[in-house]
């Protein structure tokens, strides 16, 4: 049986959890540690009052954000079983001693010999952490869909799966530890020269993340109705809990290969048609439009690969979401089109739309958030739960976008919950190059009585970038880009 800690509950209860008494180690000093380029792993899956998985028994915790939000829940320590593999590292992976009890607690951003960091400093910090990490993540991955792809150009169809499965799966432990992180992954604005290589990871990041919200709130749903129901309803005479998931670690794991995965017919794909500098002719749309059923299932068939996620996801994420949805294929579908590809479809318009093409400029994130909600809002209720989903995952304004204030300042979002914006210009539009605190909203209200602009439209990423202070320009700029012109 799977060992956990409620950390909803006393410290007295948590420390009665094993025998001996794990070390409980001040969560502080644990913020810390990782700050400073340590890791740490408990051994115990933490978990809260609600029963939500706070921190992963064997997963490596290297980021600021993962134990901040523990830290935001109340909670001021954590357990670390030493026999279950759990323990803390340095920077250099040289283990740490566990103490027998709690230390002292030590102020979060206190480091020996320095000053105390402001509050947007600490902020800037933990993005730039992320931001680094996430590049070198992307690169990874950019590489191996490369493999992949050039693979299947040059040996009719063939290439190993394998590397693509394992790099899914780390990709997919990062989003899942750090909130937003998938905000910080590149976003080609300056050039669209990689666009399938960057398209593939970004729709297998968000669409991850999405999956994650959707599986979460469904299942939550699923599990209320069944509980509230009477149990000779369900011949369940004994009155038992119900404990329902839609989706299990592994198929979530195949879903989001699918979503690595889901564009690898257009390798096919006459690159002259796919980077068409204008609207495309009937007949190209055409063979644009062979890129799933055909040659997505040429491939599939050919690496043997029967995974019916992946299948689903490579055939169907350009069908119909709902009747009548215009410029949709293919035309029949032999399957009701599952949640996922849902999703991957949602992801898939998000990605392209704020990424540059051949054709276009990227768009502001904020814009493309609301017409893809006003789109397809109030269709049917399954797809109203992955519409949710995916609006409160991406947010109603993403991190990295740029907002306008009613009072004529521009701001970079920071944290989509809230939001939580910083100031970038003054009411004149003029680039303000010394940091600003952050405002911190409340339901997109601010005192006094501050608001987000919506009458005035968005800047497109590229614009938006251009007004950036220097210190923002150097955390936000995708990796291997120049300056822009």
């Amino acid at each position: 049986m799977t060992q956990n800690i409620n950390t909803g509950s006393s410290l007295g209860q948590q420390s009665a959890v094993t025998a001996n008494g794990p070390p409980m180690i001040s969560i502080d000093r644990l913020i810390d540690l990782v700050r400073q380029g340590g890791t740490v792993r408990t051994g115990v899956d933490i978990v809260s009052k609600q029963g939500k998985l706070l921190l992963e028994k064997d997963v490596p915790v290297t980021d600021i954000e993962t134990l901040e939000r523990v830290k935001r829940l109340g909670i001021g320590q954590i357990p670390i079983i030493a026999t279950a593999k759990g323990g803390m590292w340095d920077a250099q992976g040289v283990p740490l001693a566990l103490p027998s009890s709690p230390p002292a607690t030590t102020p979060a951003n206190a480091v020996p010999g320095r000053r105390p960091r402001s509050e947007i400093d600490q902020q800037l910090q933990q993005i730039t952490e992320i931001k680094e990490i996430a590049t070198a993540k992307y690169e990874k991955a950019k590489g191996c869909i490369k493999q992949a792809l050039h693979s299947i150009q040059q040996n009719d169809g063939e290439f190993d799966v394998s590397p693509v499965a394992d790099m899914v799966t780390d990709l997919v432990d990062f989003v899942s530890q750090n909130e937003n992180s998938f905000s910080y992954m590149t976003r080609e604005i300056f050039s669209y020269d990689d666009y399938l290589y960057n398209h593939s990871i970004n729709v297998c990041t968000i669409g991850t993340v999405v999956m994650k919200k959707f599986n979460e709130n469904f299942s939550a749903a699923v599990n209320t109705f069944l509980n509230n129901t009477p149990a000779t309803v369900f011949d369940d005479k004994a009155g038992n809990e119900h404990s329902f998931s839609y989706f299990q670690p592994a198929e979530l794991r195949d879903i989001s290969i699918g979503f690595f995965m889901h564009d690898l017919g257009k390798v096919l794909i006459d690159p002259k048609i796919l980077n068409k500098n204008g609207k495309l002719s009937e007949s190209e749309f055409e063979e644009i439009k062979t890129h799933t059923a055909e040659k997505a299932m040429t491939v599939l068939e050919k690496n043997c690969l029967a995974n019916p996620y992946i299948t689903n996801v490579c055939l169907y994420h350009h069908a119909k979401l709902y009747d009548d949805e215009p410029r949709c294929y293919p035309e029949r579908v032999h399957t009701t089109v599952p949640p996922y590809v849902k999703v991957c479809k949602l992801a898939d318009i998000y990605d392209a739309m704020t990424s540059k093409r051949a054709y276009k400029e990227a768009l502001n994130p904020v814009g493309v958030v609301t017409e893809i909600f006003n789109h397809y809002a109030r269709k049917d209720p399954l797809l109203q739960y992955i519409l949710h989903s995916f609006v409160s995952s991406v947010g109603i304004y993403p991190p990295g976008s740029v907002v306008a204030l009613t009072d004529g300042r521009q701001c970079y979002v920071l944290d989509s919950k809230g939001p939580v914006l910083l100031p970038i210009t003054d009411d004149n539009g003029r680039t303000l190059n010394q940091k600003q605190d952050p405002i911190k909203m409340v339901k997109g209200v601010a005192k006094p009585d501050i608001k987000i602009d919506r009458r005035r439209p968005p800047l497109a990423p590229l614009a938006a970038y251009k007004i950036l202070p220097d210190y923002l320009r150097r955390i936000v700029k995708p990796p291997g880009t120049g300056e822009a012109s």
